[in-house]
């Protein structure tokens, strides 16, 4: 906040993310100032400073009487940071950092603020990479940071005490440190003449594994032998089915020829009692 006469005018929360000059450069600013005068007017909204935060200050020292002006705009977000990222000497990380910080707030504050409800968002990482000047992953990174971090990492970064990367690598958990495996003991393997001799235990397993699949492969041959007069029964009442099928078929079919025979029939003798109606009416007329 600045001061003039006891009154204090505080810097709007958007004028904030940006950092305050160095001794060395506001006292530069201030012989500008005395020197060349204010060339640039002080621009409030809301009854704060949005840009000009520095000036005011230099002007109040200097007991020069302030030229201020109320923003009309309707963009103060997009007018503050357009004014102000390339005045200063600001590192990639540092730009990104303000414009994710400055859209982080425009968006807490959109319903509640009728002027920045109009306010074109920044709402994608590349957009809001554009408007600071900083690389697609900078940027990125700048998000991580306002939206993971705490305030005051935050502020170090964009007043360049501490760097991006830095920041990042802070509030980025470390990586799980991986135990490498103990090695599995050897399991004791029975000596080949063991082996050779047949006396593995696994050898003897298989031995009965494979009697037992003999005597199975007996037993169904046998059972294939008993049933295979039930298959020569099933395949003869499958044809039977077969066949019964068919004569319903062949019934319903002779069904219904008869019935069109009987419908034909009906035809012919209504046209040919019609013909002969017509037939009479016409010698009844010739005999006339």
């Amino acid at each position: 906040m600045t001061e003039k006469n006891n009154q204090t005018i505080e810097l709007h929360p958007l004028c904030t993310y940006f950092p305050r000059m160095s001794e060395a450069e506001f006292n530069s600013l201030k012989d500008n100032i005395k020197n060349n005068g204010q060339t640039h007017p002080i621009y409030t909204l809301d009854g704060m400073i949005l840009d000009g935060g520095n000036r005011y200050r230099a002007l109040c020292e200097l007991g020069i009487e302030p030229v201020i002006v109320e923003y009309t705009g309707t963009n103060p977000t997009q007018f503050i940071l357009s004014s102000n990222l390339h005045r200063r000497h600001l590192t990639q990380g540092q730009s990104a950092a303000i414009v994710s910080a400055s859209q982080s707030w425009v968006n807490a504050q959109v319903g509640h603020h009728s002027q920045l409800c109009s306010t074109a968002q920044l709402d994608t990482a590349t957009a809001r990479a554009k408007q600071s000047g900083a690389g697609h992953r900078t940027q990125q990174l700048a998000d991580k940071l306002v939206k993971e971090a705490p305030a005051e990492l935050i502020k170090e970064v964009i007043d360049g005490k501490k760097s991006l990367n830095k920041a990042i690598k802070e509030i980025t958990p470390p990586k799980p440190v991986v135990s490498k495996p103990e090695p599995v003991p050897a399991v004791e393997q029975e000596s080949l003449e063991d082996q050779l001799n047949g006396n593995d235990p696994l050898s003897s397993i298989i031995d009965d594994q494979q009697g037992a699949i003999k005597t199975l492969k007996a037993d169904n041959n046998a059972m294939v032998k008993v049933f295979e007069p039930d298959d020569r029964i099933s395949a003869s009442l499958e044809e039977v089915q077969r066949l019964t099928e068919l004569n319903r078929i062949l019934n319903e079919r002779i069904n219904e020829l008869m019935h069109e025979k009987n419908e034909a029939s009906k035809a012919a003798s209504y046209w040919k009692d019609e013909f002969l109606k017509l037939e009479a009416e016409f010698n009844k007329g010739v005999t006339k």
